[in-house]
């Protein structure tokens, strides 16, 4: 476990770097990608998956704003397995990179190319996905958008909650 305890450090470290916050609890940022680390090491110990699950907004959020944590640094930290997932889980429409697009289309289109991430990815996402919406205040405007959002991608990989019944059908299935 030694590569996951390093990219929860690097997780904290790097979301500290730029000062970032949870935008409805107002919590230190690196706690969400812990979550979501710890919640994918309930049916992995795979250490490149735990280690990108730390890692998987640090391309998308803090690179922008401190070039030290880019994609050199990340696989030169943790090797291209890690790299290849987090760049899978890293947001491609974003508003900066198609300003012609509004949200719903740049939305459409990042559902599409989630559906066809690597199933170690998805894991990852599918528990993205549920800590995000653990967490976000359920009486917001964009709470509501959000979570049809959420549906979107959930229609083509499947919903946290669902993966976690097959895990314990296939594991009662060894038993």
């Amino acid at each position: 476990m030694i590569l996951y305890e390093k990219a929860k450090k690097v997780a904290k470290d790097a979301h500290q770097s730029i000062g970032q916050v949870r935008k409805y609890n107002g919590k230190p940022y690196y706690h969400h990608p812990l979550a979501v680390a710890e919640l994918v090491s309930l049916v992995t110990d795979d250490e490149n998956v735990l280690a990108a699950a730390a890692l998987h907004d640090v391309l998308e959020d803090v690179t922008p704003f401190n070039k030290k944590y880019n994609k050199d640094f990340i696989e030169k930290e943790f090797g291209s397995e890690v790299l290849n997932l987090v760049i899978e889980l890293t947001n491609q429409y974003e508003k900066s990179a198609y300003p012609d697009l509004n949200r719903k289309s740049r939305k459409f289109l990042e559902s599409q190319r989630i559906s066809k991430i690597s199933e170690k990815a998805k894991i990852i996402k599918r528990a993205d996905l549920h800590h995000n919406s653990q967490e976000m205040p359920s009486d917001s405007k964009f709470c509501k958008l959000w979570l049809e959002e959420k549906k979107e991608i959930e229609k083509s990989i499947g919903s946290w909650s669902d993966f976690l019944k097959q895990c314990v059908e296939i594991q009662s299935s060894f038993d």
